[in-house]
Formats: C-alpha cells, structure tokens, sequence
C-alpha cells in the first residue's frame, strides 16, 4: 500500500492537520490504525509546540517579494497628465 502524506477522517477536527499533510507525522494514517487514536491528537504539549511554530516569521522566497514589490508600486503621474481617451 502507497503511504500517503494526506490526513485522514479523523484529522479534520485537529489542530495539526494542514489540509494537505500533517504538522507532525508523515504518515498521518499509520498513527491511527496503529495506535487507534492518533498521539497527537487533542494533545496539548503538541498543540503548543504548534501554535508557537506559527508565531514565527514567515521567510518570503525571491519570487513573492518580487511580486509584492512589484503589485505595490503606483505610477506617478505629473500634475495635469491625463490618460488618453479612447
């Protein structure tokens, strides 16, 4: 059987579950099947390890904050230059 990184049924009410993977494990479905109930799941110490890790600063790679420059700057225009009409 493939593993797949994708949460399972029992994921959706976790803190930890990112849509497309999990924070913690790689393998979010093998933590349940084994275990019958996920070790990260509804576990505080866990939790607060993740909400701190979501305080952090994002780093922005090159191409969003060219794309952020970019999108913010404005043409000036000089006093009295109007667009052209149609």
């Amino acid at each position: 059987m493939r593993r797949s990184r994708k949460p399972v049924h029992q994921c959706y009410q976790c803190l930890l579950n990112l849509g497309d993977h999990c924070w913690v494990y790689d393998y979010p479905r093998g933590q349940w099947s084994g275990h019958k109930r996920c070790p990260g799941f509804e576990n505080e110490e866990v939790y607060a390890a993740f909400r701190l890790w979501r305080k952090q600063p994002a780093v922005k790679s090159r191409r969003e904050l060219r794309r952020e420059f970019f999108r913010g700057r404005r043409r000036r225009r000089p006093p009295g230059d109007r667009p052209r009409g149609r």
